[in-house]
């Protein structure tokens, strides 16, 4: 079967999150909005939960990839998709263990933040662990605020806070490659 009937079940199925929780959701339900046969649904999906998953990979591959200098505005790009969507995310993330959400929100945050850490790098004899440990805690940092976010219900300023993390970011990695340069050369 083609890929537009993925599609076509993800769709479907965010169309149905907008106004209902997923454990309220059928698979019956899901295939008659769709107008395929449960046959249908489960050559591509093994239950809902996969179409789930199907729907937050499509939208990271079309978040893309960021140039290190344009990190911040692909946060606010995904953050304001978020939030047009908000109750569908929310739904999705009301489903799951906080874990498995952080999950994608950290596949989706490392290559960003590791993008604007080797940006800062640069110039400073800083080792590749030293690069991959203070990616790692970055990323978490900005997985933690994304989900305090959702879990608060998505109030409108996180963008804001996106601001503000920023220019934590920035002081921070100039700050700390300069004092691992030191430490490296000590």
């Amino acid at each position: 079967m083609p890929k537009s009937t993925k599609n076509q079940i993800m769709n479907a199925l965010a169309a149905l999150l907008r106004t209902k929780r997923l454990d309220d959701i059928t698979v019956t339900e899901l295939v008659e909005r769709c107008g395929i046969s449960r046959q249908a649904f489960y050559y591509h999906f093994s239950d809902l939960y996969g179409v789930v998953d199907y729907g937050i990979q499509t939208m990271l591959d079309e978040l893309g990839a960021a140039k290190p200098e344009e990190w911040h505005t692909a946060m606010e790009r995904a953050l304001t998709l978020l939030r047009e969507h908000r109750t569908l995310a929310l739904n999705v993330y009301r489903a799951y263990e906080r874990s498995y959400v952080e999950s994608h929100v950290r596949r989706w945050a490392a290559p960003l933040v590791e993008a604007r850490t080797r940006l800062a790098a640069r110039g400073y004899g800083v080792t590749e662990d030293q690069i991959g440990f203070m990616t790692e805690l970055l990323t978490q940092g900005l997985a933690s605020i994304v989900l305090s976010w959702v879990e608060q219900g998505m109030p409108s300023n996180i963008i804001d806070r996106m601001d503000d993390f920023d220019i934590l970011v920035g002081g921070c990695l100039d700050y700390t490659m300069e004092r691992l340069a030191q430490k490296n050369r000590g």
